[in-house]
């Protein structure tokens, strides 16, 4: 549209209010004098054809979806039954299973995926999952049908033969609705113990025992999980974590604050120190807190061949072996949530000391 003051005889210039159509557009074409000046528009719409050949497909994009298929039972002369995710009636409640690993993936890049008991998120889709069993990974069958291609050909490759079912916390909570109180594996527990004791002991003492992870260790939360397998090398990273999430951080300042401190006391002293103080002492703890800390020196090299001597010792304690990564892991972390419940029960429920 434009409005201007053009005279209009001396420009021969001709008031017009006509309709133009043809077989892809519409537009009205005005021009008339408003106010001693003149108004003109062009108004309508044109409809471009698209080029097929620059056509892109998306995550969302369902009409176009590809459905991949996924081993859901056995038929009668014991030959795997393979089904499509695609969403219909009858495949509601039909499940599939994947090795552990297929998490891998996941909790190697925690900036960008979230993994918990129920699900695997990230800005792109979010998949239900049982992550409440130790040895599996259960998925009732179109929950796969929400994902992109690309990550259901990654599930497809982890998939494995008919399994037990579904966890107790899972059923209860995705199909009763009745949220549970903790997910079951020792790791997903530890998670979840760590942060409800932490808010009990500051609800008691007013800060927290175990202080907030740094920036740059942020991820080592969000990652944590038992190996998947006997690999050295995750058996190091995870360990690594977990003792940074806990002995790390164990609020030093304020412990001490209640203590007589001496020369060379650490976190693992001054914790001590403090439960003496509240008329407390459990010395196994703090052997396995000790030998959990002398461990990580020989964690980063991703060998214990060379390993000092605090260390050696470490590894006789929890008995590691070539071929046993993921029973130990398995046993720190239960040992772990063994250290919140003694303290929740010896010292939480107690009085504080002045």
């Amino acid at each position: 549209m434009r409005v201007g003051n053009i005279e209009i005889q001396e420009n021969q210039i001709k008031f017009i209010d006509e309709d133009f159509n043809g077989e892809n557009y519409f537009y009205n074409h005005l021009i008339r004098p408003l106010d001693g000046k003149f108004q003109s528009w062009i108004l309508g719409k044109k409809i471009i054809s698209f080029d097929p050949s620059k056509s892109k497909s998306y995550h969302f994009d369902y009409e176009n979806q590809v459905y991949e298929k996924f081993i859901t039972g056995y038929d009668e002369d014991g030959n795997e039954i393979y089904q499509d995710c695609s969403k219909t009636n009858e495949k509601c409640f039909v499940l599939t299973y994947f090795k552990k690993d297929v998490l891998n993936k996941y909790y190697n890049e925690p900036n960008r995926y979230e993994v918990d008991g129920w699900h695997v998120k990230s800005k792109y889709f979010t998949l239900k999952i049982d992550n409440n069993n130790e040895d599996y990974v259960a998925v009732f069958l179109i929950e796969l049908g929400y994902l992109p291609h690309k990550e259901q050909l990654h599930w497809k490759h982890n998939n494995i033969q008919p399994q037990k079912g579904i966890s107790n916390a899972y059923y209860k909570t995705m199909i009763e609705g009745n949220w549970v109180d903790y997910p079951e594996t020792p790791d997903l527990f530890f998670k979840h113990k760590y942060e409800q004791f932490n808010k009990k002991w500051e609800a008691k003492f007013g800060w927290r025992l175990y202080k907030p992870l740094a920036n740059e260790d942020k991820f080592r939360f969000n990652a944590l999980h038992v190996p998947t397998s006997n690999n050295v090398k995750s058996f190091c990273e995870q360990i690594l974590s977990l003792s940074i999430i806990t002995i790390d951080r164990l609020n030093e300042s304020e412990l001490e604050k209640l203590i007589t401190l001496e020369e060379n006391d650490r976190g693992i002293k001054k914790m001590e120190k403090f439960l003496k103080v509240n008329q407390m002492e459990i010395p196994e703890m703090f052997v396995f807190l000790r030998h959990l800390w002398n461990l990580r020196s020989g964690l980063l090299a991703h060998s214990f061949s060379n390993s000092n001597d605090k260390c050696k010792k470490a590894i006789k304690y929890f008995g590691i072996k070539d071929d046993n990564y993921v029973a130990v892991a398995k046993e720190i972390f239960i040992k772990s949530v063994y250290t919140f419940n003694t303290l929740e029960g010896k010292l939480l429920t107690k009085e504080i000391t002045e």
